[in-house]
């Protein structure tokens, strides 16, 4: 997911499409795979963040990390 979050820069890409690339054909459309792997992948990249969730749009890699405040 991180390679093709990173090959899109800066465009943002959708779960469904993070799953078309990541994942084979017969995997579940309505699965949470993509949200649970990207809170993965965040964790393991720590602060700052360099994911961003666009609501309604997909992910992205930021131009300006986000550092956690809380």
């Amino acid at each position: 997911m991180l390679e093709a979050l990173i090959k899109a820069s800066p465009g943002t890409l959708s779960a469904e499409h993070l799953l078309e690339q990541a994942w084979d054909e017969n995997v579940d459309p309505f699965t949470k795979t993509v949200q649970v792997t990207m809170s993965r992948l965040r964790r393991k990249l720590g602060d700052p963040n360099i994911i961003s969730t666009i609501p309604g749009v997909g992910y992205q890699i930021s131009a300006t990390p986000k550092t956690d405040t809380t």
